[in-house]
């Protein structure tokens, strides 16, 4: 089937997308491998309007409730939405002649006239001797998702951004001690009232100034070795778990160079109607180059994208 718009992507800006496309009555199809992407991780959202204190997998569960509302067909059987999930897009392509695009994933080839890419971020993995042998044998990218298993034991995380705060405060709920390792002299971030909490909670210890230079273990984490870049000196630390919070990149290899994005991988766009430097192809949330990650502003982004695509459709 050829579809007027595909949206590629899971998380709050390809949800907001496909909901305005479908009320616009946009023949549109989204594919998702997965629904809620980072907002998944989050513990709680105070942020988002209307459902302070919301966890990220409820706040995720609500938007994919009222987004399925929207996956209604015809009489015909023609969707105005269609939603494809755990599907995975492998490739874009310019259709040779036709003005239209291909896009293709792991389990087809579909045909449309425009396309929103909103596939947000992946987590940056850790690359020290024992990350990958250990990669969910006490390695964990995803505290929301694996911090109760780590009840009364000994972690550590990684990364202290934003990020990596939120997931020291969901641990302190199970774990007896968490060790916080920050490469700078000071935590950074904009949540000033977590960060004075953190220093003030007594399960919490912050080593700053370091670097992690080694994971050690048996068939599971048992320890991790550290560096501080004063000093020199190194430390070895009894852990059971390390929760790993160091950035992430764009999700934008799979598009080949087909758009044009900056030093970092970011696609960039038109802020006032997200299009890309393709026209026909729209591009909104973390994995653009809009200057603040969040999720009232990736769900904004999918809004406007929507509209854009719609309005090219309608000029077309």
């Amino acid at each position: 089937m050829n579809y007027d718009l595909i949206i590629i992507g899971g998380g709050p800006a390809a949800m907001s997308a496909a909901i305005y496309a479908a009320r616009k009555k946009t023949r549109t199809l989204l594919i998702a491998k997965n629904f809620g992407g980072q907002m998944m991780e989050g513990y709680q959202i105070e942020n988002y309007l209307g459902v302070p204190g919301l966890l990220g997998s409820d706040l995720t569960r609500k938007f994919v409730e009222h987004l399925k509302k929207f996956e209604t067909s015809s009489s015909q059987g023609i969707f105005d939405l269609e939603i494809k999930e755990g599907e995975t897009v492998t490739n874009v392509k310019t259709a040779s002649g036709s003005g239209e695009f291909e896009v293709h994933s792991d389990r087809g080839i579909y045909m449309t006239k425009s396309i929103i890419v909103a596939t947000g971020r992946v987590e940056r993995k850790l690359d020290v001797p024992g990350a990958k042998e250990f990669e969910g044998k006490g390695i964990s990218y995803c505290a929301t998702c694996d911090a109760p298993l780590f009840r009364d034991k000994i972690v550590a995380v990684i990364g202290a951004g934003d990020s990596g705060q939120d997931t020291v405060w969901q641990l302190t709920k199970y774990a007896s001690k968490v060790y916080l390792l920050n490469r700078y002299d000071e935590l950074r971030g904009d949540d000033k009232e977590l960060q004075e909490k953190l220093e003030k909670e007594p399960k919490v210890q912050i080593f700053s100034e370091v670097e992690l230079i080694k994971i050690l273990g048996d068939k599971f984490v048992t320890a991790l070795v550290y560096r501080n870049f004063r000093s020199k000196e190194e430390k070895q630390i009894e852990v059971s778990g390390i929760f790993v919070e160091i950035g992430s990149t764009p999700a934008s290899a799979f598009l080949n160079g087909l758009l044009r994005c900056n030093d970092k991988g970011e696609i960039m766009v038109d802020h006032n109607s997200c299009v890309t430097s393709v026209p026909g192809i729209f591009s909104a949330g973390d994995v653009t180059d809009v200057l603040d990650k969040q999720i009232i502003i990736a769900a904004g982004m999918g809004a406007k994208a929507a509209l854009g695509a719609y309005n090219y459709l309608k000029n077309r």
